[in-house]
């Protein structure tokens, strides 16, 4: 099932460390949404975004829990923005992270705003192919669930993008 809401991930890899430092967390930004329009032909309601983020690593010798160290969320306008964020992380089964993106209340895209996830992920992250879950509904429809793939774009080290 083809996804409502317009999607962009971007990971910046964390800067390569010397010899004994701690590695450094990459950052997944997953932005939803887009800005900028005067508005959309049909609005979407969402209720959940769920992003599933593969193991750390293949090597089960080398994984390592928790995935994520810290995720930001940022506030939003108004509650047609869902009101307020929050991110809730499962990580019961040892293959993938799920990050839930979850509002107080349905938030609707409506064209002329985006909102933007930053999750830190573990050194060990090899993979740029995310599973999205959506659960919107168009306008007044009833609300689905929509699952598909995104491959993220790669960012430099130090790049803005992945920077807040």
């Amino acid at each position: 099932m083809t996804l409502l809401l317009p999607y962009r991930v971007d990971i910046t890899p964390g800067p390569a460390t010397t010899d004994g430092a701690q590695p450094r967390y990459h950052q997944l930004r997953l932005t939803v949404g887009e800005e900028g329009r005067t508005s959309a032909e049909q609005p979407v309601r969402c209720t959940r975004i769920a992003v599933r983020v593969p193991a750390a690593t293949s090597d089960p010798r080398l994984a390592r829990q928790p995935l994520a160290i810290s995720t930001t969320v940022p506030s939003v306008r108004s509650s047609a923005q869902g009101q307020e964020w929050w991110i809730v992380p499962d990580t019961t089964d040892p293959a993938v992270t799920v990050f839930a993106c979850v509002p107080d209340q349905p938030a609707q895209f409506d064209g002329t705003w985006a909102i933007s996830f930053l999750i830190e992920l573990d050194p060990g992250f090899e993979s740029t192919d995310v599973e999205i879950t959506e659960e919107t509904a168009a306008d007044s429809g009833p609300v689905s669930r929509r699952s598909s793939r995104v491959v993220a774009s790669v960012l430099p080290v130090g790049g803005s993008e992945g920077q807040l």
